[in-house]
C-alpha cells in the first residue's frame, strides 16, 4: 500500500516554518491538554529537548517528555500520555501518513514510542486545549515495532482513509518500548495534501 492509494492529490511533507509546537502531558485522546514545561520533574520535558525538536530536520536532536515521572526515576509508564499539538500556518491539510525518527543515544531504544494517537482539529486559540475540540484519526503503531537503529526513521505509517483537512494536529505517545524516565523521538515527518 502506498500514499497514492489514498489520494490523487500532490502529497508533500510538513516542513515547520514558524509554527508553535506546544508540549503536553497527562493527556489522552479526547481529553483536555495539560501543558508541559522545561525541567526535571513530573509534567516536564528535558531542558533543551522540547517537542519542537521533532520538526527541526535533524535526526540527532531529541524530544524527551517525562510525563508522570521525573529525572532519575524510571518505569514502563514514564513518558506515556505525553506529546504535543501544533497548528499548520498554511491552513488545513489532510494528513495521509507519517514517519517518526528514533532518538540518537545507543541506550535509548527503551524510550522509543510503540503506540501513539493522532487527532485533528479546526478549532483555534484556547479551544485547542479542550479535548472536545479534537477528532481521533489514528490510534496505532509509531513505526518502531522493529528497532530501526538510532537516529533512524521508523516504518511508514498510513492514516486509514484520510479525508478531512485539519488546521491543527495533536500527537500523544500511548506506550513505549521499555523501562526508562521518558519517551523520546528525534523527528516526525507528516505527509499531507
Amino acid at each position: 500500500m502506498s500514499l497514492e492509494f489514498y489520494s490523487t492529490q500532490d502529497v508533500t511533507y510538513f516542513k515547520q516554518t514558524n509554527e508553535n509546537v506546544y508540549d503536553i502531558w497527562n493527556t489522552t485522546a479526547g481529553s483536555d491538554s495539560i501543558y508541559a514545561v522545561s525541567g526535571y520533574f513530573v509534567g516536564s520535558y528535558w531542558p533543551g529537548q522540547p517537542a519542537q525538536a521533532a520538526f527541526d530536520g535533524n535526526l540527532t536532536t531529541v524530544a524527551c517528555n517525562y510525563g508522570a515521572c521525573s529525572y532519575g526515576s524510571a518505569s514502563q509508564t514514564c513518558g506515556e500520555n505525553t506529546g504535543f499539538y501544533l497548528t499548520v500556518n498554511s491552513g488545513p491539510k489532510v494528513l495521509t501518513g507519517f514517519y517518526m525518527g528514533s532518538a540518537s543515544e545507543s541506550w535509548t531504544r527503551v524510550r522509543d514510542p510503540i503506540t501513539i494517537t493522532i487527532e485533528g482539529s479546526n478549532s483555534n486559540g484556547l479551544a485547542l486545549t479542550l479535548g472536545s475540540s479534537w477528532t481521533l484519526m489514528y490510534n496505532g503503531s509509531a513505526g518502531f515495532v522493529t528497532d530501526p537503529g538510532r537516529s533512524a526513521w521508523g516504518t511508514l505509517q498510513l492514516i486509514p482513509y484520510p479525508s478531512i483537512a485539519f488546521a491543527s494536529y495533536r500527537l500523544l505517545v500511548t506506550s513505549k518500548e521499555g523501562i526508562e524516565s521518558c519517551a523520546s523521538y528525534s523527528e516526525i515527518l507528516f505527509f499531507m495534501y
